[in-house]
């Protein structure tokens, strides 16, 4: 083999074979009440336990709905009236790479350790972050609860505040992130609604049209970033 068709093959091998870059499997779990996925490019389908979810599909529960997806290396419980959108689902050399989208409801997560593998776990919307080192939290868009574990909880103009194991803060738009206190027994409201939310099959702003209705009050995320990092 002469030089020059040494070099194109090597070429080739650099640009277009990378055998440690896959995308990471994701499974429907667990389904309670109404539940479904729209993949990319499809249409919204009634999930199915054992079901594969792909990156790019949205996930939409109803009233009294939830599902449990299984990452492999993480579980997200999808609580009722979400919509959801799995961005990046990536496994690389020796790191787990998750990007979600949260446009409405809420979630609990529970990120797994694992010996030798770094995780990177990121949950989105436009206007606050939450840096995560640690296993399980719930967020709603605006407030982040942390169970385990220790989360700095940062706002659009990068204000911040740390949160500890039991404590719970509160980041509405450009508001600095409230003082991190003990979880009591009460419910957390939403208090900022920055797109407008599907109603029984309209079109929202993120051009799906599900069938399960999300209610006039019923506000969206005021938007999060939650980067959770596990070396």
């Amino acid at each position: 083999m002469d030089m020059k068709r040494l070099t194109l093959l090597l070429i080739f091998c650099v640009f277009f074979i990378d055998p440690v870059f896959t995308q990471a499997g994701v499974v429907v779990k667990e389904i309670q009440g109404k539940v479904e996925v729209r993949e990319v490019g499809g249409s919204w389908e009634g999930a199915r336990v054992g079901m594969k979810v792909s990156k790019g599909a949205y996930i939409s529960t109803g009233f009294r709905s939830s599902a449990v997806i299984d990452f492999g290396t993480s579980v997200l419980l999808v609580k009722e009236l979400t919509r959801l959108q799995l961005e990046e689902l990536i496994e690389k050399e020796e790191t787990v790479e998750t990007r979600l989208f949260l446009r409405v409801g809420r979630i609990k997560a529970e990120v797994k350790s694992v010996e030798g593998l770094k995780q990177v776990f990121k949950l989105r919307s436009p206007t606050t972050t939450a840096a995560v080192r640690g296993t399980e939290f719930e967020f709603d868009g605006v407030s982040v609860k942390v169970y385990d574990g220790n989360v700095l909880f940062i706002n659009r103009v990068g204000q911040t505040r740390s949160v500890a194991a039991g404590e719970k803060s509160s980041a509405p738009g450009f508001f600095t992130p409230t003082a991190a206190e003990e979880e009591r027994e009460a419910s957390v409201t939403v208090i900022s609604d920055t797109s407008k939310p599907t109603v029984g099959g309209e079109e929202g702003r993120d051009g799906t049209d599900s069938l399960i209705p999300v209610p006039p009050s019923m506000p969206t995320t005021t938007g999060v970033v939650i980067d959770i990092e596990i070396p």
